[in-house]
């Protein structure tokens, strides 16, 4: 049932996060309260709205091939976790020398960097299994340490 209501949360990120940015900054919270209360287990495994989606629809599409292994290695990883820091701190940079940044820019952010790493996601499981994305996102990696 949490994994259900957490793809829907994804699906309606994806689909409504540029109209109502705060989604984005809801997400971030609540990201935030499960790794307070349950850690990276409980978070990656049934409360990630991408993972779930993942688990819940994709896989239904996923051919369940294995990835290739230089994928989840700490290479990969210090890779996708510098261009995403490199992506989030340009925007952020970018939207508080235009004028600030507020939550709603926060979730603008947010969103945008959720459909890049989705563009990388959906395929990836489309051609290997449907959680290969998992294996190096900067999110469930850092949660790890």
């Amino acid at each position: 049932m949490i994994k259900w209501g957490s793809a829907l949360l994804y699906v309606t990120m994806m689909g409504l996060g540029w109209r109502y940015p705060l989604l984005g900054t809801s997400l971030l919270l609540l990201m935030g309260s499960v790794v307070l209360l349950g850690g990276r287990r409980k978070w990656c495994a049934s409360a990630c709205p991408r993972g779930s989606f993942l688990d819940v629809i994709w896989s239904r599409l996923s051919p369940r091939r294995p990835a290739p292994r230089w994928l989840g290695t700490w290479r990969t990883y210090l890779v996708a976790l510098s261009l995403f820091v490199l992506a989030f701190s340009t925007q952020a940079y970018l939207a508080y020398a235009s004028g600030g940044l507020d939550l709603r820019g926060l979730g603008f952010i947010f969103w945008r960097m959720c459909v890049v790493s989705s563009l990388i996601a959906l395929p990836l499981g489309l051609w290997y299994n449907h959680r290969t994305w998992c294996s190096f996102c900067p999110v469930g990696r850092l949660l790890r340490l």
